[in-house]
């Protein structure tokens, strides 16, 4: 297969960290070649390369570093949690060190799926924000969104099989807007653990 067959928007299409490898190997089953790949990516990184991105600031180099030191299997999610809720960083830090303990969990609706509610920041008032916690095998049920959803997944993960079997996994965060509709099917491993904020509520079906 030539790379003409593989256009620069196949690559430029936004897709979540995890998919990436998920995505080649699908590419290479259907026959493209691993040279038509790379000069793809080649191509996508060159014009990333054209737009000259100004250099990030001090500050936030600082806040990344720091964030591979925290402490516990959920600590470098601290500043993205800290941000999704609206939360000072050391409540947000504290609040990942929750996670890891058993009692602080809350059975939710169905078997197998858990929850532990957030006080969130000014931002997020009169939004939903809590840590869910899904068992593998278990089933968040199918509802509706009245208003827009954020997840970001600290752990494991899940496939919605109406958007049409996407996985999502540790460390990617998805967005879903009002009026979309999905059910949630934890993957095999460990529980999926996700963060998550809904401004509006959602019905289920």
């Amino acid at each position: 297969m030539s790379d003409s067959n593989l256009g620069l928007e196949d690559l430029l299409q936004r897709r979540l960290p995890s998919a990436v490898s998920r995505d080649d190997a699908s590419l290479a089953e259907s026959g493209v070649a691993d040279a038509d790949l790379a000069g793809t990516k080649d191509a996508v990184a060159a014009v990333g390369l054209a737009t000259s991105p100004a250099a990030p600031p001090a500050a936030l180099r600082e806040r990344l570093l720091a964030s591979r030191e925290r402490p516990g299997r959920y600590g470098i999610f601290a500043d993205r949690v800290a941000r999704l809720f609206d939360l000072p960083l050391a409540d947000a830090e504290a609040l990942m060190g929750r996670i890891e303990s058993p009692s602080e969990w809350t059975a939710f609706l169905v078997d197998g799926l858990e929850m532990i509610p957030v006080m969130a920041g000014p931002s997020c008032a009169g939004a939903v924000a809590t840590l869910v916690r899904i068992q593998p095998g278990a089933t968040f049920p199918d509802h509706a969104h009245r208003g827009d959803e954020t997840m970001l997944v600290l752990d494991g993960g899940f496939r919605e099989p109406a958007v049409g079997g996407e996985e999502v996994w540790r460390g990617d965060e998805v967005f879903r807007g009002d009026g979309t509709e999905h059910a949630l099917v934890a993957l095999p491993g460990v529980p999926c653990v996700a963060a998550v904020v809904i401004f509006g509520h959602a019905d289920l079906r």
